[in-house]
């Protein structure tokens, strides 16, 4: 199915989504948008599914949860907990990720970055990934569940 080891930390690819969604200025200031944390857990839910489903890899280890509002990262959230609904901006590339991982995941963003955060929740709470796990009393997405799920969603 896929290869065990993960590419990357959630972390680092979080900071590549954040600094992607801070390259984006709103308003008379120019300020940068930056990304809410729960728009980002939707993005990088999404990001692990492509993975999983079109290249059969695992683009980070950190485990998927489905919360109320959707799929979580749960250390991400934390780490970003404190920022509530406010924009997390990163005005550098901190990250260290591959020039190929960073196109796909520049594509990635284009796809789901110009949703809200709320329609990104709408989006995956109608997916049977989260459906599932959200009714269980274990809430991890596995990655074969989304592999699984998604790898017949994208052949569509």
């Amino acid at each position: 199915m896929t290869t065990k080891k993960p590419l990357y930390s959630a972390e680092n690819v979080a900071q590549y989504f954040c600094y992607l969604a801070s390259q984006n200025f709103v308003g008379d200031n120019k300020e940068r948008e930056g990304v809410t944390n729960l728009k980002l857990q939707k993005i990088l839910y999404f990001a692990q599914a492509y993975y999983l489903a079109k290249l059969s890899k695992v683009l980070f280890g950190e485990s998927i949860e489905a919360w109320e509002y959707g799929p979580v990262v749960p250390s991400i959230y934390h780490q970003f907990k404190s920022k509530k609904s406010n924009p997390i901006i990163c005005e550098k590339d901190i990250s260290n990720l591959a020039d190929t991982d960073k196109k796909i995941l520049e594509t990635i963003w284009n796809n789901f970055g110009g949703y809200s955060a709320s329609r990104l929740v709408d989006i995956t709470h109608a997916h049977t990934p989260w459906i599932n796990a959200f009714a269980s009393t274990d809430k991890e997405i596995s990655h074969q569940v989304m592999a699984d799920y998604y790898t017949r969603l994208l052949s569509k």
